[in-house]
């Protein structure tokens, strides 16, 4: 069983103003600040079930590979993933099938690509050539691609070899042999480059080698155990395919079309995409290059739009969690607009733990980025079937993380208001409850915060406590049987109060808060099942007499009460001794109550007491004696509501304490849930229960 919250209401609601609300308000939302289940953290993990992503200005980390022409794209992609290399290879601007079986060797060499023209030594490529001072330059393809005169320039800046062929087959293969040995390969086709160039980054990775093939035959090539058709059947034909698997174990991986295939590489293939490469599926140069960048920093490359990632790629974001995007090309290749996009938003994985730091003001994600000085974690839909875990907690839809006081703040906000008090009813009252106490509570819960739809509430007792999407049929179904429905009285929404058990006589509002309402008044309850209690206090609060050659340490080592009477020795510094830096209370001679309020309790409360100053000197002297007047409710309020649990109590003066023994838990104003209980496993329905703790008013949904 739950326990319950004492109480749902202070001083303040009584002061509030209420005033009439359409039962459409029933549909609205509701914020809840959390710290009830979360406390005051610099740290801890959120984890999304379903789809989650972080919204805001620039959430995702991101970076464009961008130049005038092709070769100065190259060339900034090789000064993003190189320094000083000791090979270069130099690929002609137009032999697309080169470059992408060229890749896997350049990763394996630890080399950039740079492109050229035919026929000379482009000037940009030499100057980055330069720049780069390496011994080695691999020259891909036959003096048609890449000129004699433009190696004799290159000759210049390194030791010189090439790969060439007859064919783009045969310089393929002539690649592959350079390799050296590999237990799988990729056959592609030699006539459409970007399914190869979607699988460059893992087959570099991976030491396999890319082989070309025409579509309908392939070349005389010496297959590996295993082999990886890209593309469909319509690029690598069924007769391709049947011929390699005369010596080989086939995987084929394909698509509808390219932007699929290369989002199916990815998949398939089970790459991590936290870190993604998006290249234009048009522009082959930019994509070829960067796919090399891309395995150095052992992630995949996908192929997009100028303007959208499409579905399938957008798919592999979503599954995949992906938080950095890395840009090939100007904006004619991927659009300011999709690059924006991109930049203000990112999806969290599912069902993986991400950590929340806050320092120096600042929120991050570890391993992911710093934020501001809050973040902001949406669903895709507000869905059951989305839900987020703080510190172990589960709510659904949006939650803001924010720095307040130095902490991590969460808000679970605009949650849909009649789902707020799902979270809200079985928190209050334990959910194992008679369906009807239930429905009692959830017309309450509603009636007290409607006023506060569109506004950010607490999830503590101070207002209601909330526990998010932990629901449960019985006060789910409760909730959902009175939608909509709340007390009024004269067409006013009444002030909802209610508390765990009142004692057996419910309380008048204004022997509480000074404000007589009709239908809060005090009478027996017959139901209620008068839960007891004790407290006792210490007459000697000190183990010793005063001995003023004591040091502080000492005074506080032996107090026998300290929790218990912090809160009398704070008051006492705040009304009564406001020069003095500290107190010790030494001995309790008399507690005494008098009166009787409506609710038959005790209306006022003497505590005669006497204590020690603590002098400039940091020692305690000076005995002081005094007698405290207060209200019951103050003294209750003093010494906490979870040591003096109800007003309704009695003293009685033993040889070395007082004993306090009482009945009831909360301020008895309102509706008790016990008492809900009983009547409700007597019979009585959520109305009738209503109407005995709130006589007078209207159960209503207008």
């Amino acid at each position: 069983m739950k326990k319950i919250s004492l109480t749902v209401t202070t001083l303040i609601l009584l002061l509030l103003v209420f005033v009439p609300r359409d039962a459409s308000a029933a549909s609205s939302t509701i914020s809840v600040k959390l710290s009830n289940y979360i406390g005051n953290k610099t740290s801890f993990n959120m984890t999304p079930s379903g789809l989650y992503k972080v919204s805001g200005t620039n959430v995702s980390s991101m970076a464009r590979y961008d130049g005038k022409n092709r070769y100065e794209v190259a060339n900034n992609i090789a000064s993003a993933g190189w320094k000083n290399p000791s090979t270069i290879v130099i690929v002609n601007r137009d032999a697309f099938a080169d470059a992408i079986s060229a890749t896997p060797l350049a990763y394996k060499l630890n080399a950039p690509i740079l492109y050229t023209n035919a026929e000379r030594l482009t000037k940009t490529t030499e100057k980055q050539i330069k720049k780069m001072n390496p011994d080695n330059i691999l020259i891909i393809g036959g003096t048609k691609s890449v000129s004699s005169a433009a190696e004799k320039t290159l000759k210049k800046y390194g030791k010189i070899k090439r790969i060439s062929g007859k064919s783009r087959y045969a310089v393929s293969q002539n690649i592959a042999k350079e390799m050296g040995n590999y237990r799988q390969a990729i056959v592609a086709t030699g006539s459409i480059f970007t399914d190869s160039a979607s699988v460059t980054p893992y087959a570099a990775r991976n030491g396999y080698p890319i082989l070309l093939t025409k579509k309908n035959s392939l070349p005389t090539y010496k297959l590996p155990s295993k082999v990886i058709i890209v593309g469909g059947e319509k690029s690598v034909s069924k007769k391709v395919e049947t011929q390699i698997k005369k010596t080989s174990t086939v995987q084929r991986i394909g698509g509808a079309n390219r932007y699929e295939v290369s989002a199916n590489i990815v998949n398939d293939l089970n790459m991590n995409a936290n870190k993604l490469y998006l290249a234009n599926g048009s522009i082959f140069t930019d994509a070829i290059t960067f796919s090399l960048l891309a395995a150095k920093n052992n992630s995949p490359m996908v192929l997009v739009k100028e303007n959208s990632l499409t579905s399938p790629v957008t798919s592999v974001v979503k599954k995949q969690g992906t938080y950095s995007f890395q840009l090939s090309g100007g904006t004619k290749s991927i659009s300011s607009s999709l690059q924006k996009k991109l930049s203000n938003e990112f999806y969290l994985k599912n069902n993986k733990d991400y950590q929340l730091n806050v320092s120096n003001g600042k929120i991050s994600i570890k391993g992911i980025k710093t934020f501001g000085s809050s973040v902001r974690v949406v669903p895709e839909k507000y869905s059951t079937k989305n839900v987020i875990r703080v510190n172990g907690k589960p709510y659904l839809g949006k939650m803001n993380f924010a720095v307040e006081s130095g902490y991590i703040r969460p808000t679970n906000e605009n949650i849909p208001f009649e789902d707020y008090l799902k979270g809200v009813v079985p928190n209050e009252m334990p959910a194992s409850w008679h369906v009807e106490a239930l429905k009692a509570q959830a017309v309450a819960a509603r009636t007290y915060s409607v006023n506060s739809i569109g506004k950010v509430v607490p999830d503590t007792t101070a207002f209601q406590v909330y526990g998010g999407y932990n629901w449960y049929t019985n006060s789910t179904k409760a909730v959902d049987a009175t939608k909509g429905k709340v007390l009024k009285y004269n067409n006013q929404l009444i002030s909802a109060t209610y508390y765990s058990s009142n004692g057996g006589y419910t309380e008048a509002s204004e022997e509480v808060w000074s404000s007589a309402l009709p239908y809060l008044v005090a009478k027996a309850d017959t139901k209620d099942p008068k839960n007891a209690w004790t407290l006792k206090l210490s007459k000697t609060q000190l183990s010793k007499s005063l001995d003023t050659t004591k040091p502080a340490s000492w005074w506080s080592q032996t107090e026998a009460n300290a929790n218990q009477l912090k809160g009398l020795k704070n008051w006492i510094l705040k009304n009564k001794e406001t020069s003095a830096s500290d107190i010790k209370i030494a001995t309790i001679s008399d507690i005494s109550f008098s009166g009787k309020t409506k609710g038959q309790r005790g209306k006022t409360a003497s505590v005669k007491l006497s204590y020690h100053l603590k002098n400039k000197t940091g020692s305690y002297s000076v005995n002081k004696s005094t007698t405290l007047s207060f209200k019951m409710t103050e003294l209750r309020s003093i010494l906490g509501a979870t040591n003096l649990k109800s007003t309704y109590a009695s003293v009685k003066n033993n040889t070395n304490d007082f004993t306090i023994s009482g009945k009831g838990y909360g301020h008895g104003v309102g509706m008790s849930q016990y008492g809900a209980k009983v009547r409700a496993e007597s019979g009585s329905s959520y109305s009738s229960i209503l109407s005995f703790y709130y006589p007078g008013t209207k159960l209503t949904t207008n």
